[in-house]
């Protein structure tokens, strides 16, 4: 009986050496872990405080671009737009509906760099719409002697064209601009004409 104790014995202490060795690997295995986790929070923190820094130093990031007389807005591959005069004009239309404080006549300038569009046959595009005036109010088309209209133009093909507006505030305006582009993704721009 004392033979078998001591075997026993023997067996559960040749057992428990090993286990020691693996509970101390295990341990060690763990701090080395624990320190990995410790270098990635630290690098993460770091990346984090570089981003937050890129961030402050860049501007407010906004869907439109804004560009003034003589200043082409070019969208890659779809087209180019130059505003290249703005006029006021004291001719009223004895037909018109409305009696604007002003009246401008716009000439502009597009190029289709590749523009299509099922139902268009070229790029076609108006500056009579998105007026707002130095107070904020909303301009309108205005029927005004124009003498180059707006044409839908080819691919490599350019047009020049005049809008005729009318605004209920006299002076400076923006054209905000807004228009689909052959991917179907919107374009937007604003034009700050200043008188």
């Amino acid at each position: 009986m004392k033979r078998k104790w001591a075997i026993l014995l023997a067996a559960t202490l040749a057992m428990a050496a090993p286990m020691a060795v693996f509970a101390d690997e295990k341990d060690d295995r763990i701090a080395e872990l624990e320190s990995e986790v410790e270098d990635l929070q630290t690098q993460i923190e770091e990346l984090q405080k570089q981003l937050d820094e890129a961030l402050a130093k860049t501007p407010a990031a906004t869907d439109q671009e804004s560009y003034k007389i003589g200043d082409t807005w070019v969208v890659d591959g779809q087209w180019k737009l130059t505003v290249t005069s703005v006029e006021e004009t004291e001719e009223r239309n004895e037909y018109a509906d409305t009696d604007p404080a002003a009246v401008y006549l716009i000439t502009y300038e597009y190029e289709n760099l590749g523009y299509e569009s099922e139902g268009w046959n070229g790029l076609f595009i108006s500056l009579e719409d998105g007026i707002v005036d130095e107070a904020g109010s909303m301009g309108y088309s205005y029927p005004g002697d124009i003498t180059k209209y707006a044409q839908e133009t080819p691919v490599g093909a350019k047009c020049t064209a005049q809008s005729c507006i009318g605004v209920e505030h006299a002076g400076d305006f923006q054209i905000h601009f807004s228009m689909y582009d052959g991917n179907g993704k919107e374009q937007k721009a604003v034009f700050d004409i200043e008188l």
